[in-house]
């Protein structure tokens, strides 16, 4: 278990980024700000926050990437209910989770949109974020999606499993990317040496996968919101296949990694005839314990009033379930306005309340 450490470490040294390109290319989010017609959403990313007092803030990401879309219909589901013509929850463009984190523990944002490895680090003070030292108040409040690792394999590789791929072609990514880091990590734990491959390809995606349709490649690994429209083309028009991420390996370093999530690809994502074991990482929001408690159940209650509406406003959330949304990811401690949701819905036959 020790050996696993630095390699799940370097995952937050090099700053997982909430716009890894295998997670965006999948998503519209050029939308974001116009959901259900409200073109006030978006708050620019040089106006500070709080103009007005009943205003609020989620720090989203990039805007071309799933972090700032899934901000942005969370806000579109509570400003509904609120009031469509004066929007109040508004999203502001970031570069990623690590200005989130920085501008929520500096009071410029309320709410924060993070990946579950950051959140951990920046709870813990393991790791770096745009600010520094450990949010030792940072709460954790939804889970958007998880974004489970896929093991994309050529229509001519035997590769039943990531030891399977041992000596092979494999396309990992560019150097200290989130979607190298991830892959490189799948890869020790199953003892699959990086370098004894016989090619690792460090382009794009749309690249790699080009390649592997080509019979370039032997597999492809890479970390994706669900449903990804590469993953898609190429299981139907090359003959590639999922295998699946399981090996007692990647049981150890989900154990002690408590920002990996155990996932199955679902089969309807891609028209499987079974799901695919894997792991991931969650897209979480959080917020700190000084945000008031109301305000955080308000938010929740928007997005489960019709979680079917809510759903419908991101490609992302289309594989998101009840439970999932208050569970997956959320390694932070839970803020009071989350736990007084989960009494709630306990109370009345919902989901159970955490531990």
């Amino acid at each position: 278990m020790s050996a696993l450490r630095p390699v799940i470490l370097l995952l937050a040294a090099f700053g997982t980024m909430l716009a890894a390109p295998a997670a965006a290319q999948s998503t519209g989010d050029e939308g974001a700000n116009s959901l259900s017609g409200q073109p006030s959403l978006v708050l620019p990313s040089d106006t500070p926050a709080g103009g007005n007092l009943d205003d609020f803030v989620i720090a989203g990401g990039p805007a071309n990437a799933p972090g700032f879309g899934l901000a942005g219909a969370l806000c579109t589901a509570y400003n509904v209910q609120v009031n469509p013509d004066e929007p109040v929850c508004l999203v502001r463009a970031t570069t990623g989770s690590a200005e989130n984190l920085a501008l929520v523990a500096e009071g410029r944002a309320d709410f924060a949109v993070v990946q579950s490895d950051r959140q951990y680090f920046a709870f813990s003070g393991q790791a770096d974020y745009a600010g520094g030292d450990a949010i030792e108040d940072l709460r954790a409040v939804f889970s958007f999606a998880v974004l489970p690792i896929h093991v994309l394999a050529s229509a001519t590789s035997p590769a039943e499993g990531l030891d399977g791929l041992a000596g092979g072609r494999v396309g990992l990514g560019p150097m200290d990317s989130s979607q190298r880091l991830l892959a490189q990590a799948a890869l020790f734990a199953s003892d699959v040496p990086v370098s004894r491959m016989a090619r690792v390809h460090e382009g794009s995606l749309a690249t790699q996968i080009e390649a592997l349709c080509a019979n370039e490649l032997d597999a492809v690994i890479f970390p994706s919101v669900l449903p990804s429209t590469l993953v898609s083309d190429a299981l139907w028009e090359c003959g590639a296949r999922l295998i699946p991420l399981a090996s007692e390996g990647v049981d150890v370093l989900v154990d002690s990694n408590p920002f990996f999530e155990p996932y199955l690809i679902p089969q309807d994502a891609y028209g499987l005839e079974v799901p695919v074991e894997s792991i991931g990482l969650a897209l979480t929001l959080v917020s700190r314990e000084v945000v008031p408690q109301g305000r955080v159940t308000a938010l929740l209650q928007a997005a489960f009033a019709d979680f079917d509406f809510f759903r419908s406003l991101h490609p992302a959330l289309t594989m998101l379930d009840p439970e999932g949304a208050l569970r997956a990811g959320l390694v932070a401690p839970q803020h009071r306005g989350l736990q007084q949701y989960l009494e709630v819905r306990a109370q009345y036959g919902g989901i159970e309340a955490l531990d």
